[in-house]
């Protein structure tokens, strides 16, 4: 019994789900000066502010508002001298204009100011005028998010929770960054309910930031993105689209909508967006490990390596790119060439079934330990028992090697599993006397 390669019933790949594209947010927005060697902000959600505050402000026809953070390792300590200093800065900063200043989260460094009758040009000259004061004496930085009422139809609470959500935008450049609130601000904050499944809320920050900033691309992406996760994929395509017509040098859009066409079952538009993407940009990852993808299910194995070798170039560490080119060059009759591929899939996955099947096979082919080849095919199975192809290697390398009572129950259990080897349990049957009379 010889072992080939080439099957007639090729893997149902565990390789990476088609993933749509998503954009750093802090690729666009207000301009930030990142200090060196400084640790970010990191994300969190603000308690709501008092009653009697919220009170007051909300007979104010216009203000700015900012929320002002001491920035990591240096927040925790409210007996602090810096708490302190920063209290006495506040204060000296505000006490002409009729401004309110109070402790947000002091346990997490967190204060807020709201000025009467300003804009946020005016707000953010106070922070840095602030953050100089703090320097003249300190160490210490503080990070800042500004926003301004009215804008959109956002209410006194919601204006103070977006100088949090400027914080946050803030982070991304740094500690002792100031972000003034804006559509970026918004992407960032439904990022973080993306990411947490809270897809409705993520989609209101979406929509918010495109009532600000109807042009920008990666929200109308992140938006789609959303809306695909929901299952509403018309829209998403809609969404995709438009940000495609906003900006057609950008990949990202036609990339996202070839993710869409997969998931619907349509390889062929799939492989022209994708294709189309690269054409645009050669330095992104799952452009050119999908499109080596979709050529590898069309048995294009030549041009997929292709896509496959500028995939693992551009991340060496994807497993399953590197499994994905041993497979093409195995069915190519490289052998030696898919034996390093295989073999550089394991070292980053160790678990990669596909991986460690098809080096059973090779290692076969080379003549190598027979005890060596079933070890990987064994392991093959351990992790995905109801795959049929890897049963069906593993059959024949019992079969070949003559131990017939494992070669049947494994053809058995191949066949259970969509593999057509009626012949092969036939014969076996027939070699052991097991034939129905």
């Amino acid at each position: 019994m010889t072992t080939s390669f080439t099957e007639e019933y090729p893997a149902e790949e565990p390789y990476e789900p088609q993933s749509f594209l998503r954009t750093g947010p802090d690729k666009e927005g207000q301009k930030a000066v990142v200090p060196p060697d400084r640790c970010t902000c990191p994300q969190f959600s603000p308690p709501d502010v008092d009653s009697l505050i919220i009170a007051q402000v909300q007979r104010w026809k216009r203000f700015a508002a900012l929320a002002v953070k001491i920035d990591p390792p240096n927040c925790s300590d409210q007996k602090s001298d810096l708490h302190a200093a920063l209290k006495t800065l506040l204060d000296q900063n505000t006490r002409q204009n009729g401004a309110v200043w109070f402790a947000w989260d002091a346990g997490s460094g967190l204060y807020a100011c709201i000025i009467p009758e300003v804009d946020t040009e005016y707000a953010a000259e106070l922070a840095r005028r602030i953050q100089s004061d703090l320097a003249e004496n300190r160490v210490e930085t503080l990070s800042v998010g500004v926003t301004q009422f009215p804008l959109l139809d956002f209410n006194v609470s919601d204006t103070m929770k977006n100088t949090c959500k400027a914080l946050a935008h803030a982070a991304f450049f740094g500690a002792g960054s100031i972000m003034i609130f804006d559509a970026v601000s918004l992407n960032i904050s439904g990022d973080r309910f993306y990411q947490e499944g809270l897809f409705d809320t993520a989609i209101r920050e979406y929509l918010n930031a495109l009532r600000l900033d109807p042009a920008n691309v990666n929200v109308r992406n992140s938006l789609a993105i959303c809306l695909a996760q929901k299952g509403n994929r018309d829209e998403a395509r809609a969404s995709f689209e438009e940000a495609y017509r906003l900006d057609s040098s950008e990949a990202m859009p036609l990339y996202n909508i070839g993710v869409l066409h997969v998931l619907d079952g349509n390889d062929g538009p799939a492989l022209e967006c994708f294709r189309s993407a690269w054409d645009i940009d050669k330095q992104t990852f799952d452009i050119a490990f999908q499109i080596g993808k979709l050529l590898t299910r069309k048995k294009e194995y030549a041009e997929a390596i292709h896509f496959l070798e500028n995939a693992v170039a551009l991340r060496d560490e994807a497993a399953a790119a590197h499994s994905l080119l041993g497979r093409c060059l195995a069915s190519l009759g490289r052998s030696a060439e898919a034996v390093n591929a295989y073999k550089k899939a394991l070292k980053t996955n160790p678990n990669d079934a596909a991986a460690l099947s098809a080096l059973g096979v090779l290692y076969d082919i080379k003549g190598e330990n027979p005890e060596i080849c079933f070890t990987f095919c064994r392991q093959s199975i351990a992790l995905c028992p109801d795959n049929g192809l890897y049963r069906l290697r593993l059959a024949r390398l019992h079969h070949k090697h003559n131990q017939l009572e494992n070669a049947l129950q494994e053809y058995e259990t191949a066949t259970a599993l969509g593999c057509d080897v009626r012949r092969q349990i036939a014969d076996i049957k027939e070699v052991l006397g097991l034939m129905d009379s």
